[in-house]
């Protein structure tokens, strides 16, 4: 089984634009990967919640960086 790129590159470029977000932009974000070829990684809760995760993390990492 081929391994499924996660959106890595996709996540960075949004959260460029987006340093917080609210429930309406994420399921947009959700819904624009699923549409986008990242269907895989928007199937089910536990893989969103990777998403999250990363955007989260990434999030945290920018705001310290200023800082």
């Amino acid at each position: 089984m081929k391994k499924v790129r996660f959106p890595k590159k996709e996540l960075n470029l949004w959260l460029k634009n987006h340093l917080s977000w609210n429930h309406e932009e994420w399921l947009m974000l959700i819904d624009t990967l699923g549409k986008s070829g990242f269907s895989y990684w928007t199937q089910n809760k536990e893989l969103i919640d990777n998403i999250g995760f990363y955007l989260e993390t990434k999030n945290r990492d920018m705001k310290q960086k200023k800082n």
